[in-house]
């Protein structure tokens, strides 16, 4: 019979993984947005208008452009609709204006930016909340808009299947610029009030003023355009439905556009390593 005590031991649990880590932050982040009353609105309201807005268009194809063939030119009028620009920008606003403000404020990024996740991990997680939010405002109605219309007969397959892989990528096109400006804003407040007023300064604030200035009536340079996101926009969608008329160049528009996104990405990214964290 022994007189020592004795000793027990723990089993600790297996750590998950940055996979499953990464899911849980988009799982939670999409059931968080389906659930605030906000994001309900600009969800349900941004894409019932924005659909609907583009069957109509596609119902009255005929009176739109009377004596015109349908062509693929066509489907830049839905890809034009200022419904669009709208609602992306409070999609971005309402959803994405939070993501990593909330987080900031709460203190619990340094929690999610403990091992074994990384700041990338993390931020790929954030884009993966938002843009399937925005792309069903930028993406879906484009998509669907040629979709009816081989389904009413209005169009030729080639054309309609033609302008549903367009619409994917032009639609794309906005929905990364919008995904990386925004959590980038969210990135430097903790008040997401701040960033949502950022989206709409970046989209009206920069829009307006192009407009008026590029204008005959005041300095008469439609370059001044370039710096509106939404111009570069609808130059890019000009150049992939093939309308030739138009301000500014689709190519430069393109280019300004990724490049926006690209450096919006890599400061928020650096914003996200300059994070202190505990680890261990």
């Amino acid at each position: 019979m022994s007189i020592s005590l004795p000793t027990y031991t723990r089993r600790e649990g297996p750590l998950l993984g940055r996979g499953p880590r990464v899911r849980t932050i988009v799982v939670t982040g999409l059931r968080r947005e389906f659930k605030r009353p906000a994001a309900i609105f600009a969800i349900g309201i941004g894409t019932a208008i924005t659909t609907i807005t583009a069957i109509v268009f596609v119902l009255l194809a005929p009176f739109f452009l009377q004596g015109q063939p349908l062509d693929l030119t066509f489907f830049y009028l839905p890809a034009s609709n200022l419904a669009i620009l709208f609602f992306v920008t409070l999609m971005a606003s309402v959803v994405g204006a939070g993501l990593i403000a909330d987080d900031l404020d709460s203190m619990a990024l340094t929690l999610y930016l403990s091992r074994p996740i990384t700041p990338a991990d993390y931020l790929i997680a954030k884009a993966a909340i938002l843009a399937p939010l925005v792309s069903m405002i930028s993406v879906l109605p484009l998509f669907i808009t040629p979709l009816l219309g081989l389904l009413l007969g209005l169009f030729p397959w080639d054309i309609a299947l033609a302008a549903m892989g367009l619409s994917i990528v032009v639609g794309l096109v906005l929905t990364a610029f919008y995904t990386s400006i925004a959590l980038f804003l969210s990135s430097l407040t903790r008040r997401k009030s701040y960033a949502a007023a950022g989206m709409f300064a970046v989209t009206f604030g920069l829009w307006i003023p192009a407009q008026v200035f590029a204008s005959p009536g005041a300095l008469d340079n439609p370059s001044l355009l370039y710096i509106a996101p939404w111009e570069d926009f609808l130059a890019v969608a000009r150049g992939a439905y093939g309308v030739s008329s138009g301000p500014i160049d689709w190519p430069l528009a393109l280019a300004i556009l990724l490049a926006a996104t690209v450096l919006a990405a890599l400061a928020t990214y650096l914003r996200m390593r300059a994070v202190e964290v505990v680890t261990g």
